[in-house]
């Protein structure tokens, strides 16, 4: 049986469906070979080993300080020449009066210092002393039997002689401080002295009363 296609000598024609079914495949076939060289190519890069970056921080030494040197000493001065040597003239000799000293003015010494003063030692006098009497006891004292002490204090002049008195602790009588008032004013003291001179001065002079039991 002669093929259908060789009849007549004529090539029978490609249906349009298996044109396309061609073209689909031959299209499918260049996508799959793209990506699968496009995964090969990432996976490659992504095999290769990543370099690691060191950061190295050069540190440089500081600076050293300049060196301070002293100033330098400052220059010698170049020694002076001596002076020249000059001749002198002759000159004729005439008389030179004597030159006058003058005398500087002595300035006077100061005053010494005057000495300390003396001591001044007190009065003294008392009952038999130069011959003073004791005191007269009252006798209105003794009818009442009042006793007691006066303290005097006297104003001796420098002849020894009694310028005043005055009570400096009474007896707690009148009676008893005025006996003693009137008896002690017609004493006699030693007065006061300031080394071997007689001065003004006060004496202390106690004056006691007492009953005899």
């Amino acid at each position: 049986m002669a093929d259908a296609g060789s009849l007549g000598g004529r090539k029978t024609p490609v249906p349009r469906a298996w044109k396309w079914a061609l073209v689909a495949a031959a299209v499918l076939a260049a996508h799959g070979l793209g990506v699968w060289y496009g995964n090969r190519v990432s996976l490659a890069s992504d095999t290769k080993p990543k370099k690691s970056e060191l950061a190295i921080e050069i540190v440089r030494p500081p600076k050293p300080l300049p060196k301070i040197e002293p100033p330098p000493p400052p220059p010698k001065a170049p020694p002076k020449a001596p002076p020249p040597i000059q001749t002198a003239a002759v000159v004729p000799t005439e008389t030179v009066a004597a030159p006058v000293e003058t005398v500087a003015a002595v300035a006077p010494a100061e005053p010494a210092p005057p000495p300390p003063p003396e001591p001044v030692k007190a009065a003294f006098g008392g009952i038999g002393y130069k011959n003073n009497p004791a005191p007269d006891y009252p006798q209105l004292a003794v009818r009442q039997s009042w006793q007691g002490t006066v303290l005097l204090r006297v104003r001796v002049l420098a002849t020894g002689a009694v310028e005043s008195v005055e009570v400096v602790k009474s007896s707690g009588k009148k009676v008893l401080d005025d006996a003693a008032i009137h008896t002690v004013e017609r004493w006699v003291f030693a007065p006061s002295t300031r080394g071997n001179t007689p001065v003004d001065g006060f004496a202390t002079v106690p004056i006691e009363f007492k009953l005899d039991s």
